[in-house]
């Protein structure tokens, strides 16, 4: 698993990893159980995050902040309406 510290603002991205065939089914990435993601912990602004995916699939931080990451132009607005 793992396990990565982020701040409020920060992204974390998982995506296949370039050497993956294209061929690959998501039932195959899938196969040994779906992606967990475990909230370990949450203090001074910072939220503890592990992560458990098929060895094929990348997780990656990205380090560029953001005020509100759902609002960037690429990702849709999950809030619910007020």
């Amino acid at each position: 698993m793992l396990i990565l510290t982020r701040k409020p603002g920060q992204l974390l991205t998982i995506s296949p990893k370039g050497c993956l065939s294209p061929t690959t089914t998501v039932a195959e990435l899938f196969r040994d159980g779906p992606i967990e993601i475990l909230v370990s912990r949450i203090d001074d602004g910072q939220v503890r995050i592990g992560i458990q995916a098929h060895p094929d699939l990348l997780i990656a931080r990205d380090d560029r902040e953001t005020d509100d990451p759902l609002d960037r132009d690429h990702r849709q607005d999950y809030r619910s309406p007020s």
